[in-house]
């Protein structure tokens, strides 16, 4: 018998009430409950989570549990949201914080043994591009995302950032990488020493 799913996210920014240069939020589901979803949903799932132009490009199978990570590093669904407000795109935004997230999905991996082999970029539009300006530094004007994933032992992980689109935030990034890092490596050790959730 598999264990239950564990679905957290971690937006440091929501945590401690200040304003981000990056909200970053983590999915970890059951692989095999990831699946059966999909196979169920079929093509209306496919439809529903994912834009014509994803369903060309984008991460299949990870979509869901990717925009799943997506929405919490936003913090919420806002009104408004739909599955659409996160469109995989082939070419990174200006300002993208690669270095971030290559940091942080190698923190992860090492705390749940998943190797991180996936990723694409993101554009965040509508209500959770709004809900995310709010949180992001002042003056803001559009946001963007990036994720990576990886499944193994059973589980699948995708980790996400939002971050806002400008071509100077790889300066202000460095201040938050730290605090971001730590916060999904304690949130991820504490779901697993405090066990799932029944």
């Amino acid at each position: 018998m598999s264990a239950p799913a564990v679905l957290m996210g971690v937006n440091p920014g929501v945590l401690t009430g200040v304003e981000s240069a990056v909200l970053m939020g983590v999915d970890i589901v059951e692989a095999d409950r990831l699946a059966r979803a999909a196979e169920r949903g079929g093509e209306v799932f496919a439809r529903h989570v994912t834009t014509p132009a994803e369903r060309a490009f984008g991460p299949g199978l990870a979509a869901f549990s990717v925009k799943e990570s997506l929405i919490k590093a936003v913090g919420v669904r806002p009104p408004g949201f739909t599955w659409q407000d996160f469109e995989a795109v082939a070419d990174a935004p200006s300002g993208w914080p690669a270095g971030l997230l290559d940091e942080a999905a190698e923190e992860l991996s090492a705390s749940t043994g998943v190797s991180m082999t996936g990723g694409t970029t993101y554009a965040v539009r509508g209500a959770s591009a709004r809900a995310a300006l709010q949180q992001l530094r002042a003056g803001a004007k559009e946001a963007a995302g990036a994720a990576r994933w990886g499944e193994g032992g059973g589980l699948f992980v995708s980790l996400a950032v939002v971050y806002a689109v400008d071509a100077s935030l790889e300066a202000t990034v460095e201040a938050t990488v730290e605090a971001t890092v730590e916060a999904t490596v304690e949130a991820t050790v504490r779901v697993e020493e405090e066990g799932s959730p029944s």
